[in-house]
């Protein structure tokens, strides 16, 4: 009898495994949705009824998250910053999810474009790099001088420390975003937390050296990653 049982619990494995991510993502997707329900009930912050008005924060700077289906979004202010918060999903398999967090803030200013690639994203727009760093730095002006300053930074572990989120950067915003989706403890700690990254972001997209080309380059030069 005891063949039977170890056989039944290997051809089980897959699928409770399986059961028990699914149930974990439902579970950090519901306690994402409290955490923006709860931002949504303090004055000066609104939940996002109409699908557009959340994709303009956000579609310039990850367009291919339009494929997604629209979750729980916020807005509010805080320091004065316009800020987004929003929930994605995507069905994987029959009954599989996969769910990504943005955070977008609102900025103005005239510093060059600045993105910095996870793995995941960075696969969404055909490049790939190594895994033996965490970011592959991009910006429109030089992005070799731009890999070498931010990982010369805090930037690296004060972002990993809130979980590696892939991060954009335009003359109208800054937009994080997550996946797959973090464990929100405090979504106002964690807010504060990436609003504080605002300065030291700016100052690493205005520190790219101009070069003649704008289009924007990876830095496979500085072993930061190879497209």
């Amino acid at each position: 009898m005891f063949p039977w049982i170890m056989w039944s619990a290997i051809l089980l494995a897959p699928f409770v495994v399986g059961g028990t991510l699914a149930f974990r993502t439902a579970h950090r997707a519901g306690k994402a949705d409290r955490a923006m329900r709860a931002l949504a009930a303090r004055p000066g912050w609104k939940r996002i009824e109409r699908r557009r008005d959340e994709e303009d924060r956000w579609a310039g700077h990850f367009p291919w998250l339009l494929r997604t289906v629209p979750g729980f979004a916020v807005t509010g202010t805080l320091g004065g910053r316009r800020v987004t918060v929003a929930r994605r999903w995507e069905p994987v398999g029959r009954r599989d999810m996969q769910h990504w967090l943005i955070v977008c803030f609102e900025v103005r200013g005239s510093e060059p474009m600045l993105r910095l690639e996870r793995d995941w994203s960075a696969a969404e727009l055909g490049l790939r790099f190594g895994g033996d760093v965490p970011y592959l730095p991009m910006s429109t002006n030089n992005s070799a001088a731009t890999a070498e300053r931010f990982y010369a930074s805090d930037l690296p572990d004060r972002l990993t420390r809130f979980a590696a989120p892939a991060v954009s950067r335009t003359d109208h915003g800054v937009c994080f975003l997550y996946f797959p989706l973090p464990e929100v403890v405090d979504m106002n700690r964690l807010l504060k937390a990436l609003a504080g990254m605002l300065p030291g972001l700016a100052e690493l997209a205005a520190s790219a050296a101009p070069a003649d080309d704008a289009t924007p380059d990876a830095a496979g030069e500085t072993g930061a990653g190879t497209p």
